[in-house]
């Protein structure tokens, strides 16, 4: 699939959490999402992206962000009001400041399991689905030397997706990256 039909398709969404149209932008580490999260974003002018890492609670916290999400960022958008979630500081390792996110158009989220961490509130999924090797080789690229947190965290993702398929009307599998 080319980004500029996913532009598209993100400019004809209706409104899914209050007045806001929100994107999840979801597949594996390493598959790309925070570049595809950009592009979109620069896109539309009125968008902002919300990175998943920010939520999490650590290495070991990888999938426990989805009530933090809901009721930091979704509740407050669906009443048409701006949004406020405590930040993870990964370097310190532990929740940090507040950022304050203002009601847009569009918020793209993005990271491992958005699809399912937006839940109700979706309007579009977008999940890159690349090869676990392709995706190791780039996060190496991207961060240096694999950790051994690395491994684990794509074990846990394996196991993620084999509990939680991603499917349905509202999401796109692009395989191989976004061109």
């Amino acid at each position: 699939m080319r980004c500029t039909e996913l532009v598209e398709l993100t400019a004809e969404l209706a409104p899914s959490c209050g007045p806001v149209r929100v994107v999840a932008v979801d597949g594996g580490a390493g598959a790309g999402k925070t570049t595809l999260a950009g592009r979109l974003a620069h896109a539309h002018p009125r968008a902002r992206v919300l990175h998943l890492d920010e939520l999490l609670d650590g290495w070991a916290g990888q999938f426990g962000y989805r009530d933090r999400l809901h009721e930091q960022v979704f509740r407050p958008l669906a009443d048409g009001q701006p949004a406020r979630y405590q930040r993870y500081d990964w370097t310190r390792e532990q929740f940090a400041d507040w950022v304050e996110l203002p009601v847009p158009d569009l918020l793209i989220v993005e990271g491992v399991s958005a699809v399912w961490g937006c839940d109700r509130w979706l309007g579009l999924g977008v999940f890159l689905a690349l090869d676990r090797m392709d995706r190791l080789r780039r996060w190496i690229e991207r961060d240096g030397p694999a950790q051994p947190e690395w491994l684990a965290w794509l074990e846990a993702e394996d196991a993620f997706f084999g509990r939680h398929p991603v499917s349905g009307d509202r999401v796109r599998i692009v395989d191989g990256g976004v061109e």
